[in-house]
Parts: structure tokens; sequence; C-alpha cells
């Protein structure tokens, strides 16, 4: 019997994984964009009913951070472009229903890549840069666990 408990979902993650990553996920079922930060206890992605399945490393981002930059301005930066690619390529195939494996290759990486292409392509900073390494995280979670209210 199938368990409609589980449901597959992707995240972005900017940092290393046994210390504070970022997170950017783009929820599959309603189109929410969530943001959050959590320090990871081991190599593998866990959080609330979340597992970690499989993940890729897309890239590296080099951050200006002496200048003020910061992984919630470069997460700001790929959100924006997220929503913009996933709007458009929701009205050409107007399912509510999105499969995980099309988010990642028309929405997340893409914008992802943009993001880190762009900075890549301007001066280096006299301050001081942080390298942070991007991941496409690919998760099993509760379909009831984007829901952050607690229950009693």
């Amino acid at each position: 019997m199938r368990s409609l408990a589980s449901a597959p979902s992707a995240l972005l993650v900017v940092g290393k994984f046994g210390a504070t990553i970022h997170v950017l996920h783009l929820v599959p079922e309603d189109g929410a964009i969530e943001r959050f930060s959590l320090t990871t206890p081991s190599s593998t992605f866990r959080n609330g009913g979340a597992t970690e399945q499989a993940r890729q490393q897309i890239g590296l981002v080099t951050l200006h951070v002496g200048d003020g930059e910061t992984t919630t301005n470069f997460l700001n930066d790929i959100e924006a472009r997220a929503r913009k690619l996933w709007n458009s390529s929701l009205s050409l195939s107007p399912t509510r229903s999105v499969e995980v494996i099309q988010l990642v290759q028309n929405v997340l990486q893409p914008a992802a890549l943009d993001v880190i292409r762009e900075k890549e392509g301007r001066d280096r900073s006299m301050n001081a840069t942080q390298m942070y390494p991007v991941f496409v995280v690919h998760i099993a979670r509760s379909r009831a666990e984007y829901d952050t209210r607690e229950s009693s």
C-alpha cells in the first residue's frame, strides 16, 4: 500500500553540511517559497520530517562579505529569479501539480546558476570574501511538514 505521508521535494542549500546552512525550498504543492537557516549536526540533511535522498553540488559562490554581502542577499536574488521562472513555467503548463525533477531542471537550478555566474563576472572585492558551496538536495518529507504551525 502506497503511503501518502511522504512527498518528494528539492532544496537549494548554500553552505557546508556539518555547519550552518542556508536553505531555499520551492514547495511543489502550493507554489510557496520557504527560507530558513539551520546548523546541521551531520553531513546528511534532516529537518522535521524531511530526509535527504540525494545531493548534487552545482557550484561555488564567492560573496563579498567585507562589503556587506550575505547569503540572504544571494538567496534573495535566486528567489526573485526562481519566482519568475516558476510563474512562466506554470503559464506554459497550467497543471497545478509540478514534478520535482521539472522544478529543479526548469526553475531552481537555472535560477541559482544565473546568480552564481553573475557573481563570478564582477570585480574582486578589496575586502573580505567568503566562498560557499551550493547544492541541490532532493528530500522526502511529510506533506504536512511544510505547514510550520505546531499541532497540540
